[in-house]
């Protein structure tokens, strides 16, 4: 498990007015870090942001996600959990400070990754804190998988983890002795910021957008200006389902039906039984053995009679 790693400031300038990267570097407190989320069956938090708050976080996750350089092959796109973001809100309304650590067993309990910004109230929006994170990365660097001239990167390398899916983030003003602070948390599933053997390892794979996604996300996410791709759960573009557990063919957007179901969605029962011949699964049919003929093939056609 990591500790949390307090800095004096971010590891890159981004978009930000002249003053602000001065003031973050006399005040600014953050880390990340990756711990146990609080058990289940706890009291529900109010809600930390609204839909619209909530959606441009997500989007501006998922944008920044897909256009890491060098390219990612791995990245996951992201879904926002509204559980996260009550344990975001919860860190927040803490003033930042660390959630009680979970005694269970920790094999049974998802980690849960950070990022935590400690600013003066009304200094900056969340969206800005969040591209703040990501300007980290023109500190880092990817070959090395560590950051250049003892800079922080920890917030970076949580932002632009690959198998990190869920996302929830929380805000809250508080106050540290006489001054009102703001407190910005974020909440990630699973969580980032992993060593092997004491080395830190790289956040994401390096390679062609999503030519490294696994088969359950097979899917590749783009922008509207198809630029980058994530890594998704495959859409489904034939707008359609298979009913009574068909399999549906989304390149030919066609159902497979089971045995005993036909129809184009499976949606027709087959109570077929051929007696003198096979079942035909695709059109519910019988096809009938040499010698036989009818809807059920009873009949002999050298006979003049039905066979009984």
């Amino acid at each position: 498990m990591l500790q949390p790693k307090p800095s004096l400031g971010p590891g890159g300038q981004g978009h930000w007015p002249g003053l602000l990267p001065v003031l973050l570097t006399l005040i600014g407190i953050a880390w990340a870090e990756v711990q146990p989320p609080q058990p289940p069956g706890q009291a529900q938090m109010p809600r930390a942001l609204n839909r619209k708050e909530s959606f441009l976080l997500l989007s501006l996750h998922n944008r920044l996600r897909s256009r890491v350089q060098p390219p990612a092959a791995n990245m996951r796109r992201m879904d926002w959990s509204e559980s996260l973001a009550q344990l975001a809100y919860a860190r927040a309304a803490l003033c930042g400070a660390p959630t009680p650590i979970l005694t269970s067993d920790p094999r049974r309990v998802p980690q849960v990754g950070w990022n935590v910004q400690l600013l003066p109230a009304g200094l900056a929006s969340f969206v800005e804190v969040v591209s703040l994170w990501y300007a980290e990365g023109q500190q880092y660097s990817h070959a090395a998988a560590e950051c250049t001239h003892n800079a922080t990167c920890t917030h970076y390398t949580q932002l632009v983890w690959a198998t990190s899916s869920q996302l929830g983030c929380g805000r809250h003003r508080c106050s540290v002795g006489q001054v009102a602070m703001e407190a910005f948390v974020c909440a990630y599933s699973p969580g980032g910021n992993w060593k092997v053997n004491g080395k830190t390892i790289t956040p994401y794979k390096k390679g062609a957008w999503c030519s490294l996604c696994t088969a359950s996300v097979s899917g590749c996410f783009k922008a509207w200006d198809h630029a980058g791709g994530l890594c998704e759960v495959p859409r489904n573009p034939c707008r359609m389902s298979c009913r009574n557990h068909g399999h549906l063919n989304i390149s030919t957007c066609q159902c497979h039906c089971p045995p005993g179901y036909t129809g184009r969605y499976c949606q027709v029962r087959c109570s077929v039984q051929c007696l003198h011949g096979r079942f035909r699964e695709e059109e519910c049919s019988c096809v009938c053995d040499v010698g036989y003929g009818g809807a059920q093939c009873p009949r002999c056609t050298f006979l003049s009679t039905p066979v009984t």
